[in-house]
């Protein structure tokens, strides 16, 4: 995953999704244009914005959203700090996550401080060094994303309903696989559903996302081969975890101990 800094900007990608954070104080852009859509989250000051020969104020908590192709410009004042996130999709990812033919905002921006905070949370979770917080982040923007269009004026069609067989067939497929978590472009394709829609079925089914999922069951077999006397380093690279201290951090997380401490509680 490609990522770079400039000064108080960070950025990533994670497939066709690219994300950006920036901390800055008074940066200004001139005109220009995007070929994707752009979803822009104010976190802290105030940016002028002038899109397409209007001009607005979004302040900390609006989003704002572009479509491709539209000129925009404007940014904070001189000296003012400014913190914003900015996630950027192409034309067909944006309509194709949430299972739509088509999308284009009507409104360009929209007040919702809670949605902006959980945008910025997201973004930075995208940005992480560890790929487990990154493919969360993913998770967390794709759920958001039907929340920022509703809000830009864009109605989302209903949504059929996905029974537990769908939601089985997945639990297999991410059981038999626990080496190598699939991709979510991966497993809505396996479904033949939108990223949106896969997320959104498998949560009300089971509560969790399906990389939480499968998480708890990689901790939870981790568990029986700790019993059976196997080394964690052993146990961490059977399972798919990235080293040990992975696997003791999302052991602990689960269980309130150490898989060292549990063996050796084991054995006494």
């Amino acid at each position: 995953m490609p990522e770079s800094s400039n000064g108080g900007l960070r950025l990533a990608r994670l497939g066709d999704l690219e994300v950006a954070s920036c901390t800055a104080s008074g940066q200004h852009f001139d005109k220009h244009s995007h070929d994707e859509f752009v979803i822009s989250a104010n976190l802290l000051g105030e940016e002028q914005v002038w899109l397409d020969g209007r001009t607005f104020t979004a302040s900390a908590g609006c989003i704002t959203t572009y479509n491709p192709g539209e000129i925009q410009g404007g940014g904070a004042v001189e000296g003012q700090p400014w913190r914003y996130v900015g996630v950027y999709l192409p034309v067909e990812s944006l309509a194709d996550s949430l299972g739509l033919n088509a999308v284009q905002f009507e409104r360009p921006w929209q007040h919702d401080a809670v949605l902006a905070g959980e945008l910025g949370r997201a973004v930075e979770a995208c940005l992480s060094d560890d790929a487990l917080w990154r493919e969360r982040g993913e998770e967390h923007l794709t759920l958001l994303l039907a929340r920022v269009v509703s809000g830009a004026g864009i109605g989302l069609v209903s949504l059929r309903e996905v029974g537990h067989t769908a939601v089985h067939r997945l639990q297999e497929l991410l059981a038999a696989n626990l080496q190598r978590s699939p991709g979510l472009g991966e497993m809505a394709s396996e479904l033949g559903l939108s990223k949106f829609h896969l997320l959104r079925s498998f949560q009300k089914y089971t509560g969790l996302s399906p990389r939480q999922w499968a998480m708890q069951l990689r901790t939870r077999r981790a568990q029986g081969l700790l019993r059976q006397g196997r080394p964690a380093g052993e146990v961490a690279h059977v399972l798919g975890f990235a080293d040990q201290s992975h696997l003791n951090r999302h052991f602990r997380a689960a269980y309130g101990i150490s898989p060292g401490r549990y063996q050796t509680l084991l054995r006494c």
